[in-house]
């Protein structure tokens, strides 16, 4: 049976209603911004990306899981830093940080080291180290462009320049020209940190910083650098090979650079961009330290989680997972950004939405929105939330999931999970009749391959009903996933709009029904 709406709520009509095409652009381009450098699982734009959730979390008026405290403790051995405030303005105990932990390598402070003569810079504010590239060097520093030798572009850096036992400050990528030299607008083998440090190495460099310059000069502005816990790989893309002769190399920021030469690296670049030709600084005696050195370490990762918090008296105690992971690949070693704007900023602002819808509308049952890390690490977030639910496994009811929904016909979708859990498929056919959506097919019990490779699977295996929403079969048809090209204007919005109504109608009546659907098959 399903019940028109929960009470103090404005039903479903509404909730449907705040779902627009505006809303999910805004998320997608905001999660899937160059900025945020492909949202690798830790990284600072990861992190980025967790703080734009809870802004939109706290904007929906969601609040904390059950046991955000003491989940919180458990895994870190710490209280809550602060203390958040209700829509009443009492103080509340919480967050929507669901931390857990990852053996990964990440910066050893007592052996990296960035000292311009006596001044010492910040390790991660300044600079970082580059993990299969460490040790320590001292030198008079030298400008080398970008680090290129090339004699199919005929172009080098190093020309006229004295390296050996110089510490090399060069430009991350390649110079950025529109013409068919270093492939145009594509970002070619000469921009590899691997090439360069090879090269740096056979001109008899001691040490290599390599300056990052911003991907939007725009949004530019001094902060924290972020440490490359791993480097992108990219789908039918060979990965450039690491060094054979490894330097010691730091990442260093741009302002870090410039005040390192007391020079204006942005600009010697834009020089070297218009002229296609090296361009050489005169820095005068500077002398640098470095040491770059990396240890491995159980790393904390985020989950951000939020509650819709149901208003039947009974039904509230059990819940629907609405999910979707906010991590992506990264960056690679030349520099290009897999941006993951379909896998998976188009998935999260779906969430996004519905549960500012649910919010708004009123449940029966109560609902856990939540965003994944380390979806493309093996399910890494799902599989920690469900190793340590934050209620009872029994209470949950079911779990739906939006993994890539931005491609393909924008009237039809791919829904997993019916062979599984037979029920489940009356659940959409309800869903298209509840109220038009712009869906005409939705495919069922095809892409069975695919079942185990998103989030939904962790809920699986440990017996929750589960929906995998996809924007299309074969996934092949996709060409850009999981590479460089994953960009927001390859997404059709009109298309992702329709799969999230779809989906919220079919949370809906997840949230509503008196019976809930009977355990999955196998």
């Amino acid at each position: 049976m399903l019940a028109l709406a929960g009470s103090g709520g404005a039903g479903f009509g509404p909730g449907f209603e705040t779902i627009l095409e505006a809303d999910l652009t805004a998320d997608v381009r905001a999660l899937a911004s160059p900025e945020l450098e492909g949202r690798d699982t830790p990284s600072l734009g990861l992190e980025k990306g967790a703080r734009w959730i809870e802004e939109r979390f706290k904007k929906a008026g969601l609040g904390y899981a059950p046991d955000s405290s003491t989940h919180w403790k458990k895994i870190l051995g710490t209280d809550l830093p602060t203390s958040a405030a209700d829509a009443g303005g009492t103080s509340v105990q919480g967050t929507f940080r669901r931390p857990f932990k990852r053996r990964l390598p990440e910066p050893d402070a007592a052996g990296c080291l960035l000292a311009l003569d006596a001044k010492e810079y910040a390790l991660v504010h300044d600079f970082v180290p580059v993990r299969g590239c460490e040790g320590e060097a001292a030198g008079e520093l030298v400008f080398a462009g970008y680090g290129i030798q090339s004699k199919t572009e005929k172009y080098d850096d190093f020309a006229g320049l004295k390296l050996k036992g110089r510490i090399a400050l060069i430009v991350e990528g390649e110079p950025q020209t529109t013409d068919r030299r270093f492939d145009g607008v594509e970002i070619g083998r000469a921009a590899s940190l691997w090439e360069k440090v090879d090269a740096l190495s056979a001109a008899g460099a001691a040490g290599v910083l390599a300056a990052r310059r911003p991907s939007d000069k725009a949004k530019a502005a001094p902060g924290d650098i972020s440490f490359r816990t791993t480097w992108a790989d990219f789908n039918g893309v060979a990965s450039d090979p690491p060094p054979r002769h490894p330097l010691p190399v730091l990442e260093v920021s741009l302002a870090c650079a410039d005040e390192i030469l007391g020079q204006d690296v942005d600009a010697l670049a834009d020089k070297i961009d218009k002229s296609v030709h090296p361009v050489h600084a005169t820095p005068g005696v500077r002398r640098v330290r470095m040491k770059s050195r990396t240890q491995e370490s159980e790393v904390r990762v985020d989950n951000i989680v939020g509650l819709v918090r149901g208003s039947d008296g009974t039904l509230a105690e059990e819940y629907v997972v609405v999910g979707a992971h906010y991590d992506h690949v990264g960056i690679d070693a030349r520099g290009r950004i897999a941006c993951g704007a379909d896998d998976n900023a188009s998935g999260v602002a779906a969430m996004l939405e519905i549960a500012e819808a649910l919010a708004a509308a009123g449940t029966r049952r109560s609902v856990l929105a939540c965003a994944f890390a380390g979806e493309e690490d093996g399910l890494l977030g799902s599989q920690a939330f469900c190793a340590a639910l934050p209620v009872p496994k029994d209470k949950i009811v079911a779990m739906v999931n939006l993994d890539m929904i931005g491609r393909g016909d924008a009237d039809s979708v791919a829904a997993l999970g019916v062979t599984q859990n037979p029920a489940l498929e009356k659940v959409i056919t309800r869903a298209k009749k509840l109220k038009a959506c712009g869906v005409r097919e939705v495919v069922v019990r095809q892409g069975e391959d695919l079942f185990e490779r998103s989030d939904h699977f962790s809920f699986h295996k440990i017996g929750v009903p589960v929906l995998f929403f996809f924007e299309g079969l074969p996934i092949d048809r996709n060409k850009d996933y999981h590479t460089w090209r994953d960009t927001t204007d390859k997404l059709d919005f009109g298309k992702t709009l329709n799969t999230t109504r779809l989906v919220y109608n079919a949370t809906w009546i997840l949230t509503q029904d008196d019976e809930r659907p009977p355990p999955p098959r196998g």
